[in-house]
């Protein structure tokens, strides 16, 4: 069964010469006779089968578990999606970093040339260039550019974590952390 360019192939449910029978991603419909259904009801017709045998059909060609063996699994997640999931998490510590340095230039900047320079906005000036850099090679650099880069900053970006799951310091104030 090839649908033609709208969509329409010949109906299973009634002899016809121009296809009237639209398949939709949900179900599908037959405006020659009205007939409606679901996938289990087309593959019924499609190979005479009754509804459960129908549904057993569709399970088995497109490789549905069953719910009793469903329960019985355990998620697993391969090795491409936990470095997928590591390197998104590896950019937006980076990225948000990022964003923090930039927030201290411009909120810990000294307000009178006399004034002592703040750590925070020492740090800033110091590691955004840095920062931005590594952020740059997970938007714009390769696959394994941003490999290499998590391998041999991996403690850096380590510490980097560790720092940023402590409370955010308001601007000016005392404690210097973060």
């Amino acid at each position: 069964m090839q649908p033609n360019r709208g969509g329409f192939v010949n109906c299973l449910f009634h002899k016809e010469k121009t296809p009237s029978l639209k398949l939709y991603p949900t179900h599908f419909h037959c405006y020659g006779c009205q007939k409606h259904g679901d996938i289990i009801t087309l593959t019924e017709q499609l190979f005479t089968l009754p509804p459960y045998q129908a549904a057993q059909k569709l399970a088995q060609d497109f490789n549905i578990i069953r719910g009793d063996t469903y329960k019985n699994m355990k998620p697993r997640i391969s090795e491409q999606m936990k470095y997928y999931q590591q390197e998104q998490k590896t950019f937006q510590l980076l990225n948000d970093y990022c964003l923090f340095l930039e927030k201290w230039r411009e909120d810990f900047k000294p307000e009178t040339p006399d004034e002592d320079f703040h750590p925070l906005f020492i740090e800033s000036l110091t590691m955004y260039e840095q920062y931005n850099y590594y952020r740059d090679i997970f938007i714009i650099g390769t696959e394994d550019e941003r490999r290499e880069l998590m391998k041999t900053c991996a403690k850096e970006i380590s510490n980097l974590e560790e720092r940023f799951t402590q409370p955010i310091k308001t601007k000016r104030s005392i404690s210097y952390e973060r």
